[in-house]
């Protein structure tokens, strides 16, 4: 399956176009810039670490880099409540991001978790073994007596 048909990817996607249009409206102030810059490049993090992790497709390799995407998406939610803090941007459009990036971090987190359970499912289990363990004594030295 190409990652670009996984719908948390397609919901990080129109986060980022979201994002990228509001931002454009954004006064020119130090607040507004400083918020804008780390909002687009957490945003754009999401969707990156989703494709990269499924590129590599292994176990415990492509959670690591869901929970890195995860963690941006956080961070998304965070910039998105401080510019409402700070009275930037338009707070309907704002919400609606944060109702978008919601729903893309409950399907990262529900997929992270259903991964981790199948992981963890997944023992090392050992052939019998038809040698009897000894236990170990040790030998005592009759010089130091």
């Amino acid at each position: 399956m190409d990652y670009r048909n996984l719908i948390f990817y397609q919901k990080a996607r129109e986060v980022v176009k979201g994002v990228n249009v509001e931002i454009k409206k954004w006064p020119r102030t130090i607040q507004a810039e400083t918020i804008s810059r780390q909002l687009i490049r957490a945003a754009t993090s999401i969707g990156a670490n989703i494709a990269e992790g499924h590129g590599r497709h292994i176990g415990l390799e492509y959670i690591h880099f869901l929970l890195v995407a995860q963690g941006s998406a956080n961070e998304v939610d965070h910039w998105l409540n401080t510019a409402l803090d700070c009275e930037i941007g338009n707070p309907v459009t704002i919400q609606q991001l944060i109702n978008l990036n919601t729903e893309t971090r409950k399907m990262l987190k529900a997929t992270i978790d259903t991964l981790q359970r199948v992981q963890s499912e997944k023992t090392l289990h050992e052939p019998f073994s038809p040698y009897s363990l000894i236990p170990y004594s040790p030998i005592e030295d009759d010089d130091n007596s």
